[in-house]
C-alpha cells in the first residue's frame, strides 16, 4: 500500500471506503467520531453513491489532517468493516448547500455539548459505536437538500460517481471562487515528482550522518549532500516513490529548532561545492526492512546497560518514559515526534560496548 498521496497537503480529506456491508450504519456521526481525536472539524459529507462509498472531511487546520491520514490510511472503521483509503483533496472548502443527494453535516453549526461528547469518546466496541450513532442520528442537525434544476443534478450525479476527485477538482474551478495563489505556492503544488529531494534550513549542529539515519527510514538513498553554509540537503533516493514518502512525512517538521521546507529537485547530479559540504554515496540493495510512519514511541534494541543507555537518551532528547520490554530492549517514549528525530539521528546503528544499537519505530 502507498503511503503518499496525489495531491498536496490540504484541510479536506477524501475518503474512499470499501469492504462495507450494506447493513453498516455508515454516517456523518460514526466519522466524526472516528475523526476528531486528531483536531477539530470542520464540515462532512457522505457520497452513498458511484462504485465505492466515499466522504469528505475538512479540518480547520492542515496539520490536523495530516496526522489523521497517516493514522487512518489503511485501517477499518470497525472490525472487518470500512477500509479507508485515504486522499488530500483537492477542494478548498464545501459547500453543502449545492450537492444533491449525499448527506452533509456543518459542525461549526452543531450544539457544544454533542461536539465534545464526540471528541472524548474513544472506543472502538463497535456495539458501543452504533449507540453513539444512534443517539447522534438524533441530536444532529444535518443540512437541507435544496431543489437544483435538472442541468445542475446532472453534474453533480457524474460527481458524486466519480472514482476520483479529479472531477470534483474541474468542477470547483466551473463553481467556486478560490483565493489567489502567488507564484512561488503555484511552483511548489505543481511540481513534478523527481528522486531528489531539497531540504531547507538545516540547523549548523546536525551532520550528514545524522540525516542520513533519518531519511533511510523512509527509502534507499543513494547519494546525500550536506552544504552546511547553505544550510541545506540534497537526498537521492534510488525510486521516486521514497522521495514521495519521505516528503510527505518530513516536510514543516521541526528538528533542532529548525523547521524543514521539503521540495523535489529536478538535479541530475549531486556535486559539493565547497570544503564545508558533507557528501555521502551508498549502496543498500535492501534499503530499510519497513516503511512505517513516525511515532513519539521507539523500540531499542542491543541493549547491555539499560540505565546508561536510559541516561545518554535524556541528554539528547526530552523522554517521557522509558520501559524495560525484554532482556535486551527498551520501549522510549518522547514528548513528541521532533524528539524521536533526534534519537534517530543520535542513535541509530551507534556502538555501545561492542554492541550494535537498532532502532525501530513502535
Amino acid at each position: 500500500m502507498n503511503n503518499y498521496s496525489r495531491d498536496p497537503p490540504s484541510k479536506i480529506l477524501l475518503l474512499v471506503i470499501t469492504q462495507l456491508s450494506p447493513t453498516f450504519p455508515l454516517c456523518n456521526e460514526l466519522l466524526f467520531e472516528q475523526f476528531s481525536k486528531y483536531g477539530d472539524i470542520k464540515k462532512i459529507l457522505i457520497f452513498e453513491r458511484g462504485k465505492a462509498n466515499k466522504a469528505f472531511v475538512e479540518y480547520y487546520d492542515v496539520k490536523h489532517a495530516i496526522e489523521a491520514r497517516k493514522d487512518k490510511l489503511g485501517k477499518y472503521l470497525a472490525e472487518g468493516e470500512g477500509k479507508l483509503t485515504i486522499h488530500f483533496s483537492r477542494l478548498k472548502n464545501l459547500d453543502l448547500e449545492v450537492v444533491d443527494k449525499s448527506r452533509g453535516t456543518d459542525y461549526t453549526q452543531a450544539s457544544s455539548t454533542n461536539s465534545d461528547l464526540m471528541k472524548h469518546s474513544n472506543t472502538d466496541d463497535p456495539n458501543i459505536l452504533r449507540q453513539q450513532i444512534d443517539q447522534f442520528t438524533r441530536t444532529f442537525t444535518q443540512t437541507s437538500q435544496r431543489n437544483l434544476n435538472s442541468a445542475r443534478n446532472d453534474e453533480i450525479n457524474n460527481l458524486l460517481n466519480s472514482d476520483s476527485d479529479d472531477d470534483i477538482d474541474i468542477w470547483k474551478q466551473q463553481n467556486q471562487q478560490g483565493p489567489q495563489i502567488s507564484q512561488d505556492v503555484k511552483n511548489m503544488i505543481t511540481q513534478k515528482p523527481s528522486k531528489i529531494i531539497q531540504v531547507t534550513t538545516i540547523d549548523d549542529r546536525v551532520t550528514a550522518k545524522m540525516l542520513y539515519n533519518i531519511f533511510n527510514k523512509f527509502g534507499n538513498i543513494e547519494e546525500l549532500l550536506l552544504e552546511k553554509q547553505m544550510q541545506r540537503l540534497f537526498v537521492r533516493y534510488s525510486t521516486i516513490e521514497f522521495a514521495q514518502i519521505a516528503k510527505e512525512y518530513l516536510n514543516n517538521i521541526q528538528f533542532f529548532d529548525q523547521q524543514w521546507r521539503i521540495s523535489y529537485h529536478p538535479l541530475q547530479q549531486l556535486q559539493p561545492t565547497t570544503i564545508t559540504d558533507e557528501y555521502m554515496t551508498y549502496y543498500n540493495p535492501n534499503g530499510p526492512k519497513m516503511i512505517v510512519p513516525l511515532s513519539k514511541t521507539i523500540i531499542l534494541s542491543g541493549v547491555t546497560e539499560a540505565m546508561e543507555i536510559s541516561e545518554m537518551m535524556r541528554l539528547v532528547a526530552k523522554v517521557t518514559e522509558i520501559k524495560i520490554v525484554a532482556a535486551d530492549s527498551l520501549e522510549i517514549t518522547m514528548i513528541n515526534i521532533s524528539e524521536t528525530l533526534k534519537i534517530i539521528a543520535v542513535f541509530s546503528d551507534y556502538e555501545y560496548k561492542n554492541q550494535k544499537l537498532i532502532i525501530s519505530i513502535k
